[in-house]
């Protein structure tokens, strides 16, 4: 069992999970980063590709979570984008601790590596930022 709340607030925990990035053809083009989290696919729509060079960001807004079977469907609706057909752009699992952000580590086969989802508490809204972290970097929690 994770330690994480359903914002991921200020608890500490690590696992190991899945995770999906959907390419999203709906009202704009984009992609959704999906983790699994207590048994829930929580979900951040990016307008464009995930950051794949270090120190690169990505704004990332946080939607709707979505249950495991549901990763099988070939269209999703959201709010925002409304109705779209998905396609996997890449999956297979993540480790994630939590703290007062989200440190992931990817072994997907398009993306890999160390990454940082932060939330942007400065700003109105479900607004995170997707930081792309330098492979060499000593990783230290907060």
């Amino acid at each position: 069992m994770s330690h994480f709340n359903c914002r991921g607030k200020h608890l500490i925990g690590s696992m190991v999970s899945r995770f999906v990035i959907h390419q999203h053809k709906a009202g704009r083009t984009h992609f959704d980063l999906r983790i699994l989290i207590e048994g829930v696919f929580r979900s951040w729509s990016l307008l464009r590709e995930p950051p794949l060079r270090p120190g690169e960001r990505r704004l990332a807004i946080e939607r709707e979570g979505f249950p495991p079977e549901s990763m099988r469907r070939a269209n999703f609706e959201e709010e925002a984008f409304g109705i779209g057909r998905v396609s996997a752009w890449d999956e297979v699992e993540v480790n994630v601790l939590s703290s007062r952000h989200l440190s992931l580590t990817f072994r997907g086969a398009r993306i890999s590596g160390n990454y940082e989802l932060r939330r942007m508490l400065w700003y109105p809204g479900n607004r995170w930022l997707l930081t792309r972290k330098p492979p060499h970097e000593n990783r230290k929690y907060r």
